[in-house]
């Protein structure tokens, strides 16, 4: 194949979409997770925090990995324990996973330490289900979850539903490279390269779960982790700083 033709096959997997409008939100975080227009985080000492009132609130507790979304307010700890907050405080739920994810219907699901991919039946008891494969980071949304491996490879599960939370147990590969992927509540989905580029899939919808390519979201700093809700797409900068923007 020769150049021109390899040039336009990248064009038809990349596309350019416009700027955004950002406001540099006070404090540092290394993760962040939007949804049900809630916004959690946590610092590099592994403190937790939520948004309220535009500030920051420190929530009690230690967590690496924090997540909102239909089915509460989960976290991993730096043991890779699993928390629930239940009426404001952290309960402890059997199993071990490095990140978690609350953005599926009821059912929240995750990856362990060696890349192993699980979810929970609707978020309660002890018996999470395995999923065939292996992926270093998995989120999902209100039918379909996707997940990036250790090559950065995309995969997307279709079939996901509150009777089923392991949906199809048929991988689907996806074009193009990811370090991190998130799906909102509303399905939309987002992710950020190895390079520090932002992505949008175009064209999701519950009648084409993966959607038809990749945008390239405009943005000047160099990013580490995204998630979207309600029309703001909040970006946390490679330093840590914590951005919100809208298109």
């Amino acid at each position: 194949m020769g150049k021109i033709a390899v040039f336009f096959v990248l064009m038809n997997i990349w596309t350019i979409s416009l700027a955004l409008q950002c406001t540099q939100v006070p404090g540092v975080l290394k993760q962040i997770d939007a949804a049900n227009g809630q916004v959690f985080g946590v610092s590099n000492q592994n403190e937790i925090f939520t948004l309220y009132s535009n500030s920051w609130m420190k929530v009690p507790g230690s967590l690496t990995h924090v997540s909102v979304g239909p089915a509460g307010v989960w976290g991993v700890n730096k043991n890779d324990f699993i928390y629930k907050l239940v009426r404001g405080d952290w309960v402890i739920v059997p199993g071990k996973l490095k990140q978690i994810d609350a953005g599926g219907t009821v059912s929240p699901a995750g990856v362990s330490m060696i890349d192993e991919i699980f979810c929970l039946p609707g978020g309660k008891g002890s018996g999470w289900t395995h999923i065939p494969g292996q992926l270093k980071y998995y989120s999902c949304g209100p039918y379909s979850c996707w997940g990036v491996n250790s090559a950065d490879a995309i995969y997307i599960m279709k079939g996901v539903t509150e009777s089923s939370c392991s949906g199809s147990l048929n991988w689907e590969s996806v074009s193009g490279g990811l370090s991190m992927i998130e799906v909102s509540t509303d399905g939309q989905v987002y992710g950020v390269s190895f390079q520090g580029n932002i992505y949008q899939r175009l064209g999701v919808s519950p009648d084409n779960p993966a959607g038809s390519n990749w945008s390239q979201v405009q943005y000047g700093p160099t990013a580490s982790h995204v998630t979207y809700d309600l029309g703001h797409l909040w970006i946390l900068n490679t330093d840590g700083a914590i951005m919100d923007c809208t298109v």
